[in-house]
């Protein structure tokens, strides 16, 4: 494992200021101000495990309490491949209580993470990495992630996603600004829709602070480093997971429409919200 989740030399190659004479006191602040060092202990602390079993250590030492609802469906169906599709409540424990969950149920479930949560290498079993913000460097790494998806679920294994491809964040609900996922993507329903699998959704309650989502106004760099702050402010915080029952693949088949079909599986998904 890496000696250090974001090392120095991590913070050097992003710009040639960080090279500079003064380079590591900007690294210094860097590191402080965007709390990237409180980061790093949290990995330091669970670094000597793996999978499923780091992920609950990590949760354990952030004293997140974990409530499981309806996952005596994860066991009914641990012997054939499925899909898990979840809201991306929070862009970082929501990946890693997923993983806790799932993974320990079934030996092969696999997320597909952006690179934010693919920097964590003690995670690295459980992840198909794509980078979300388009660019021609980036082209080959998101095409990759997703022909290993479809090996994976063709090779009869488990896979999850979080379909919006980004945090949850304002959404205007009738007279209401809630916060919800944006629309879930097309290049992952189409995924979806493909792999002819049962579909399982999973959502998680709770959310950031108003603080992060206020963030957005600066950038989505910034508020990227804001999720490091998000992992300071959870401890005790509870956290609801609710697993619904399966669509089925006929269910699906019926969806000609894509974006039809990715508002029916994200209302299924909000909808397991109002369980109790």
């Amino acid at each position: 494992m890496k000696d250090k989740l974001i090392s120095y030399d991590d913070i050097r190659k992003i710009h040639p200021i960080f090279r500079g004479k003064h380079g590591d006191n900007f690294i210094n602040l860097i590191m402080k101000v965007s709390g990237l060092n409180y980061v790093n202990e949290i990995y330091d602390r669970s670094k000597h495990l793996t999978g499923p079993a780091f992920c609950k250590d990590v949760l354990d030492k952030l004293e997140i309490i974990r409530i499981w609802q309806n996952i005596e469906v994860l066991d009914r169906y641990k012997d054939k491949p499925f899909i898990t599709v979840s809201n991306h409540a929070y862009g970082h424990i929501d990946g890693i209580a997923a993983i806790e969950l799932v993974g320990s149920r079934v030996n092969d479930y696999k997320m597909m993470v952006n690179f934010v949560l693919g920097m964590i290498d003690t995670m690295s079993e459980n992840f198909i990495v794509v980078n979300p913000f388009k660019s021609e460097k980036n082209r080959d790494v998101t095409l990759n992630g997703i022909k290993e998806c479809i090996d994976h679920i063709r090779q009869g294994h488990h896979l999850g996603f979080f379909p919006a491809g980004a945090i949850s964040d304002f959404a205007r609900k009738g007279y209401k600004i809630t916060i919800a996922d944006r629309k879930w993507q097309p290049s992952v329903v189409k995924l979806i829709k493909k792999a002819r699998v049962p579909v399982i959704p999973m959502h998680f309650s709770g959310g950031n602070s108003p603080r992060f989502y206020a963030l957005r106004l600066l950038g989505w760099q910034v508020r990227t480093l804001g999720l490091c702050h998000e992992l300071n402010n959870k401890k005790g915080k509870k956290m609801v997971i609710t697993i619904g029952d399966p669509i089925m693949p006929g269910e699906i088949s019926k969806y000609k429409d894509i974006e039809e079909l990715g508002e029916f599986l994200k209302s299924r998904t909000y909808a397991l919200g109002n369980v109790k």
